[in-house]
């Protein structure tokens, strides 16, 4: 082998390892985004479990209960593979009264009005209280499909049976925003917002859709 054919041989190897090095520098950096925003949604799962415990009449475990006995992931949704964390945020007076209710990430119209109707059915079931901070609620309630692989993390999670379709996992979504997120921005838009439907709290999703939508002119 001549030395100039030798020499473009070390530089192609050392182009290849560079990027193997780049690529997978950018997965630990994903695995470790994603470890951490999980961390923090347990912690923040805690607080709520503590808060429903000294707030609703039984505690967390009642509040569950009451929560799936009231309120339907219906078929329509799973056909549709509407996955999701939608969060309920709400008051409830000191003294048992109820307060304002919003939703934030709504899924559907279906599974908003069941959460509405839920939160309604709880008048009665509440515990005075002699400190405001624990007058206010935002729980997160992940609706997703039996097997379906997700880093979502919801309070409560109710998990559908599979209908028609198979839907897909947030792997597909990231290898879509991958390929897509520097030629063909609006299906990288696509496929960020549904990691986001999926995954409301995840700061890195927020970020590259603001960018994306710079890079469109929205």
């Amino acid at each position: 082998m001549s030395m100039l054919n030798s020499q473009r041989l070390t530089v192609f190897v050392t182009i290849i390892v560079l990027v193997l090095i780049l690529v997978h520098s950018s997965s630990l950096m994903a695995q470790s985004s994603t470890a951490e925003v999980q961390s923090l949604l347990k912690e923040n799962n805690r607080i709520v479990k503590t808060m429903l415990d000294y707030r609703y009449k039984g505690g967390s475990g009642a509040f569950e209960r009451d929560f799936f006995m009231n309120v339907d992931y219906n078929q329509i949704s799973r056909q549709s593979c509407t996955v999701g964390t939608t969060i309920m945020q709400f008051t409830v007076g000191c003294d048992g009264t109820l307060g304002e209710f919003n939703i934030i990430n709504p899924l559907n119209d279906y599974i908003n009005s069941q959460l509405q109707k839920f939160f309604l059915m709880t008048k009665g079931n509440w515990n005075e209280c002699q400190n405001s901070d624990y007058e206010y609620f935002e729980i997160p309630i992940l609706f997703t499909i039996d097997g379906l692989e997700t880093e979502a993390i919801g309070f409560i999670t109710n998990y559908g049976d599979k209908v028609g379709v198979k839907c897909k996992c947030d792997k597909y979504f990231h290898e879509k925003f991958e390929k897509f997120k520097e030629k063909k921005p609006k299906k990288a838009l696509d496929a960020i917002n549904e990691l986001i439907k999926r995954n409301p709290y995840n700061e890195n999703y927020i970020k590259e859709k603001e960018k994306l939508q710079e890079k469109l002119g929205n």
